[in-house]
């Protein structure tokens, strides 16, 4: 969010908080938008000035020219846009579903052995 918006002066959001104040979300396609539409209104919270935006690559953007403030996920925020301040949400989690698709590919490729660096990595968050 800018660093002068209302909001900024918290260390920690709650989604109560939003109220008020205009959130700018992806476009209706994106999952992620579709998982905080779900969780907001799980929280009774439908009516939130939203602003949508075509992508989260945007969302950067117009938020650093103080359009409204947008939850992201953490890897969007590399490198912080200017003039901008990033806040934990506490109270739910965003947690997104990931997987791979992928085609088999020969180990000696590049791809192929960024894709067992993953599997191996990732292969503990598997319980």
């Amino acid at each position: 969010m800018p660093v002068g918006h209302p909001l900024s002066q918290y260390d920690e959001l709650v989604p109560s908080l939003f109220l008020g104040h205009r959130l700018l979300i992806t476009s209706a396609t994106c999952p992620y938008r579709r998982k905080l539409e779900m969780i907001l209104q799980e929280l009774g919270h439908v009516g939130i000035d939203t602003m949508e935006i075509g992508s989260m690559t945007a969302l950067k953007t117009y938020v650093e020219n103080g359009f409204g403030f947008a939850l992201v996920p953490e890897s969007v925020l590399d490198p912080l846009p200017r003039g901008t301040k990033a806040l934990p949400v506490s109270g739910t989690s965003i947690d997104m579903l990931t997987g791979f698709i992928y085609k088999s590919v020969p180990t000696r490729y590049a791809s192929g052995k960024l894709f067992q660096f993953l599997k191996t990595k990732l292969s503990r968050f598997d319980s």
